[in-house]
């Protein structure tokens, strides 16, 4: 995954799994083979000099310890005055914190569960209607971990709840990822079972009897037995209604990933095509909206499909794949009329390829973890990473014509991003993520392999709270000999001099004494004074 990390998915609990005959990927057309030499993306110019988001380092509050032998998805959540921030301490304890905003003190709970190597294990966190902190995490085919709490604020009443809705769909969960349905009610989504053969689950939280149901009697997505569908987390659009974008994967290898998919729904419950056609449930293969009917072995890969919206509020999906040339590429497709339903354009022009045919976590050579999206005077901007460089591709809004490819500028103020750490890691033969690297995650209380935080601001967001550490990168899940110590995990609080105005210098953890002292410690990080 990635060496700069942003820290890093679909249907109702089942009463029986639908299975049927498998069907073939839906295109002819063999693949491109892939190219045999290494990718190379190129040099693009620097961005300049004056590029940022315009926002200094408010705050910065101590959270603990954390455990940095290797990457692992951590998570934090604001919710009105109250912060949670859910980790593995020193000791690889998945542990709960809580503070209020106008303090640095901080209460903290450890779970009955302890990270091993797995890179998949992050933590994922929620609020209810009522409050109460809903946690899930530690998972990558195991029993359902999940702990909710009994009185809204207070981690220390953290209790574990062994079964969700269906015991004998909660025996191999992985990927955790909360949402939330119009009427504010909470909906858990995971995968049960394995890659090439997994069915994702979701069930909805009902506060008056402390209890989950599910939210459907049938999977949204469903391999048939014989593959499994890797879902994005269902974004939500300007036109209301949740976008989902995945892809199929035949086995436990990447390389077998193919057909970029999509579907949208106003409830989770009823799903349609980018034609507005319904769509019967469980969404196959056979009666998927391809956006991209991509081969096995066609480059195309699960974590790395993501769905933004032009200025029309049309979906705009980002994924890559192998050229003609079996080169890597990125691509965006959206709909038209045109007899497949999707125009596709490639927006890199790079020379080389990504073989991820290897088992276990990998380390991406490319990243797609963010969303494509619409700037203000009308283009599309799309961030990837290629070999650990941050790269920003500005598309015609029109025509999705790709404009320029240049550096990415900076996503937080300086110095928020750079390595503190000396640690330098010796590894053994063949060894991945050596070198230590700053993660970094939003105030979302989403983790793991189908979230990325926005790298900007939202327009007329003047506060973003950070969850920062450092650690070890991925090791495709294997053990390590030896490991760096426990690293200071944090909050830091970024934003312009319109977060002090109204009482906001207040919430700075006691930092300012008026809102003066506030503006005037913006300005002098912005060379303002």
């Amino acid at each position: 995954m990635a060496r700069f990390n942003p820290a890093r998915v679909a249907a109702a609990s089942v009463a029986a799994l639908a299975l049927g005959t498998a069907l073939a990927p839906t295109t002819s057309a063999a693949p491109p083979v892939r190219s045999s030499a290494p990718l190379d993306c190129g040099t693009v110019a620097e961005a300049p000099a004056d590029a940022g988001t315009g926002e200094a380092v408010l705050d910065r509050v101590r959270v603990d310890d954390t455990w940095a032998g290797h990457y692992v998805g951590q998570a934090m959540l604001t919710d009105g005055q109250h912060q949670y921030v859910a980790y593995y301490d020193q000791d690889r304890a998945l542990t709960v914190a809580h503070r209020t905003l106008d303090t640095a003190e901080w209460t903290r709970q450890r779970l009955a569960t302890t990270v091993g190597w797995d890179s998949h294990n992050y933590v994922t966190i929620a609020t209810d209607r009522d409050g109460n902190l809903h946690v899930a995490g530690n998972m990558h085919n195991h029993e359902l971990r999940y702990w909710r709490t009994t009185e809204p604020g207070d981690v220390a009443s953290l209790q574990r709840v062994a079964n969700m809705v269906n015991p004998s769909l909660e025996r191999s969960v992985t990927y955790p990822v909360f949402l939330e349905l119009g009427d504010g009610t909470l909906v858990f989504r995971y995968r049960e079972g394995g890659s090439g053969n997994g069915v994702d689950v979701y069930n909805r939280y009902d506060e008056a009897t402390r209890s989950s149901s599910a939210l459907l009697t049938t999977p949204v997505l469903d391999g048939e037995g014989e593959r499994n569908a890797y879902a994005a987390k269902p974004r939500l659009g300007p036109d209301g209604r949740y976008h989902m974008v995945w892809v199929w994967r035949e086995d436990p290898i990447a390389s077998s990933t193919h057909t970029v998919s999509y579907a949208r729904t106003t409830d989770l419950t009823s799903w349609e095509d980018s034609a507005g056609q319904s769509l019967a449930l469980p969404i196959t293969l056979g009666t998927s909206d391809a956006v991209d009917p991509v081969e096995p072995e066609g480059g195309a890969i699960n974590n790395n499909v993501q769905v933004g919206f032009d200025a029309a509020g049309a979906p705009v999906v980002a994924y890559h794949k192998y050229d003609q040339d079996g080169n890597t590429q990125v691509y965006v497709a959206r709909p038209d009329d045109s007899e497949d339903g999707w125009q596709q354009v490639q927006v890199s022009r790079w020379t080389g390829a990504w073989d991820f045919s290897q088992p276990g976590t990998l380390v991406f050579q490319v990243e797609v973890y963010w969303a494509p999206k619409l700037t203000e005077d009308g283009r599309i901007r799309l961030d990837v990473e290629c070999q650990g460089e941050p790269r920003t591709f500005y598309l015609d809004g029109q025509t999705l014509e790709p404009l320029e490819e240049v550096a990415s500028p900076p996503s937080v103020p300086a110095g928020v991003a750079d390595l503190r750490s000396d640690y330098q890691h010796a590894g053994g033969p063949g060894e991945l993520g050596t070198s230590m690297q700053v993660n970094l995650n939003d105030d979302s209380g989403a983790a793991g392999s189908f979230h990325a935080r926005d790298l900007l601001p939202d327009v007329g967001e003047v506060r973003r709270d950070l969850l920062r550490w450092e650690s070890l990168g991925e090791n495709r899940d294997r053990p390590r000999t030896s490991w760096p110590a426990a690293q200071p995990l944090e909050v830091v609080v970024v934003g312009t001099k319109d977060a002090c105005k109204d009482g906001g210098w207040q919430s700075f953890s006691g930092r300012y004494r008026n809102q003066g002292q506030c503006v005037s410690a913006v300005a002098r990080q912005l060379g303002e004074r």
